[in-house]
């Protein structure tokens, strides 16, 4: 009686076994390849089993969105755009109080206007110098919102043609800042531009293609010695509007400040890294900013193209020019570079062993210079290399 029990039970598990195997097989392999045929699908037996049968060999194409909007991403950082009027102000009218209202046309008229960045939470603003009147003029400060706040011009760099101003203001919102050396090109950015209206803001995207080293804030292609060289590019139409305020990245980090410049019929767009910024900030906070060294030269950067175009010996330095070949007009009258002794083809090298070249040009290295300090130059004149101390 017991045999026969487990013989009973020994044949039910083999049953089962093969059954489990079986089932498995059918459902998971046989019935989504015979479903798919005319003749079985029209079956009653295989009438909801399309409906539970995974595919196995079809594909879905996926469409990846980018979630955030330019609205979403600014959202923080608008608070720390501002508009800056500058009026001008008559010699015998500078005691009398001037109140800026918004709608007050007349004074618009009469003055400049342009927007601006929140750099600290105390007040320090950033904007072009050709949104403000720089000489015998008032400020105010227009916030995202309609707060009017008093202002003053700290002052303006040469080398950058930025212009910093000191708002009346606390706790004001500004954005975190990040590292302009380190940034990603091929990602998107966000402009911000000028208040329109108390409730307004130019907004603009695009993406950031690159960093433009040869760019020198001249405008052309021959660089000054007291110009920054060297700025941020998008592929974004910008322009007036947006000079004096932030580039961002998705991040609501601060990139940059926009700059708009017209030279020659051409409408030119960039950005100034924000670590020039940060280190004008501090200029700034040791009333330094009109202390910046000058050479007193006009040059090319050179690099393999000028080398071959100008048949010359190193790709590479900063080769002081003049597109006439006059010396008066590559080396300024009475310059440092002029009591140094420089020469007009000559070629910068280094500077005191800092070597010179696109990525590290000739006016960024004398930006950290002050006047009354001195450094000396490594230059190639003819097939003779010199050592001439400059005294800034």
């Amino acid at each position: 009686m017991k045999k026969k029990i487990l013989k009973t039970l020994a044949i039910l598990i083999i049953v089962m076994t093969f059954g489990w195997i079986g089932s498995l097989f059918f459902g998971r392999y046989l019935t989504p390849i015979l479903i798919r045929s005319d003749f079985f699908a029209k079956m009653g037996i295989f009438k909801n089993d399309d409906k539970s049968t995974t595919i196995i060999n079809k594909t879905e194409r996926v469409l990846v969105r980018e979630s955030d909007s330019v609205t979403e991403v600014s959202s923080n950082a608008i608070y720390a755009v501002v508009d800056v009027f500058s009026f001008s102000v008559e010699a015998e009218d500078k005691n009398v109080k001037k109140v800026l209202t918004v709608d007050e046309e007349e004074k618009f008229q009469q003055g400049k206007s342009g927007a601006g960045t929140i750099l600290t939470n105390d007040g320090l603003i950033v904007t072009s110098r050709f949104n403000i009147i720089e000489e015998e003029a008032e400020y105010k400060i227009l916030t995202y919102g309609g707060n009017i706040l008093e202002a003053k011009l700290l002052g303006v760099d040469d080398f950058t043609d930025l212009a910093f101003l000191k708002a009346e203001g606390s706790n004001l919102t500004t954005m975190p800042m990040a590292d302009s050396s380190a940034v990603n090109f091929g990602k998107r950015v966000i402009m911000i531009g000028e208040i329109s209206g108390l409730q307004k803001i130019y907004l603009s995207d695009g993406v950031l293609s690159g960093f433009d080293e040869k760019f020198s804030l001249t405008g052309t292609e021959v660089a000054s010695s007291e110009k920054l060289q060297g700025v941020l590019r998008v592929d974004s139409v910008g322009g007036r509007d947006y000079a004096g305020g932030p580039i961002i990245n998705y991040s609501g980090e601060l990139l940059g400040i926009n700059m708009f410049a017209s030279r020659g019929g051409e409408n030119q767009f960039f950005q100034i890294p924000i670590n020039v910024v940060k280190d004008l900030m501090q200029k700034i906070s040791e009333n330094r900013l009109d202390k910046t060294a000058r050479l007193g030269i006009y040059y090319l950067s050179l690099d393999p193209y000028y080398k071959i175009l100008k048949d010359l010996k190193i790709d590479r330095g900063a080769l002081i020019y003049s597109a006439t070949g006059k010396q008066g007009l590559a080396i300024i009258d009475k310059s440092p570079a002029e009591k140094a002794g420089l020469k007009i083809d000559d070629i910068i090298i280094s500077i005191d062993g800092n070597e010179i070249d696109s990525a590290h040009p000739l006016s960024n290295f004398i930006s950290q210079y002050e006047k009354d300090s001195t450094a000396v130059l490594k230059v190639l004149r003819g097939d003779e290399e010199l050592e001439l101390t400059v005294e800034f």
